[in-house]
């Protein structure tokens, strides 16, 4: 009986691994992100999303905000991680903490995913949502302070790969092992 339900489970994954394989992915995006444009005004005032420094992001982000992303952020600029480090886990426990080696490959800050909603995660992230609890790297609240720019990546994939999503998302990490975050 378990044995039958191992080898289904196997076939349906790699039926979507083939599929994948096969037509790809939907789409790759990449933006620019300078933390001199956060402002405190955004989390409480005014939608992130319309403002004039992310505007033609959340505009690209909301054509495919319904699809599974695998997402990375790169951090562009002159970094001390050590400074990352330590305030980051000052900051409150809804922030992701886990830290890892003081260098990231190809200074990767992050990797994550969703099943949906890519506009919603990347507000967060940014550190805008109006739920401050909720989890994210609330760039909002630290690296404005040591004027970093990031650049977000983020990869679309099809529907019917969400079950395996994960796979990609630890893979992801895993090649570039992020300064933040748990996998």
């Amino acid at each position: 009986m378990e044995k039958d339900f191992v080898r289904e489970i196997a076939d349906l994954y790699s039926a979507r691994f083939h599929h994948l394989a096969e037509i790809g992915i939907v789409k790759e995006m990449s933006f620019e992100i300078d933390s001199k444009d956060f402002e405190d005004k955004y989390r409480n005032l005014e939608d992130v999303r319309y403002a004039t420094p992310f505007k033609m992001m959340f505009k690209q982000l909301a054509e495919v905000d319904e699809l599974p992303c695998l997402y990375r952020w790169v951090i562009t600029s002159p970094y001390d991680a050590e400074q990352i480090k330590q305030t980051v886990s000052q900051l409150p426990k809804y922030t992701p903490r886990v830290l890892k080696k003081a260098v990231a490959r190809e200074n990767t800050l992050y990797v994550g995913k969703v099943q949906q909603n890519i506009v919603g995660r990347v507000i967060q992230h940014l550190g805008y949502h109006l739920n401050q609890a909720l989890h994210g790297l609330q760039l909002n609240d630290w690296a404005k302070a040591m004027n970093l720019q990031f650049r977000l990546h983020i990869i679309v994939l099809p529907y019917d790969v969400i079950p395996v999503q994960e796979i990609f998302e630890t893979e992801l990490a895993r090649k570039y092992e992020p300064l933040i975050g748990i996998h």
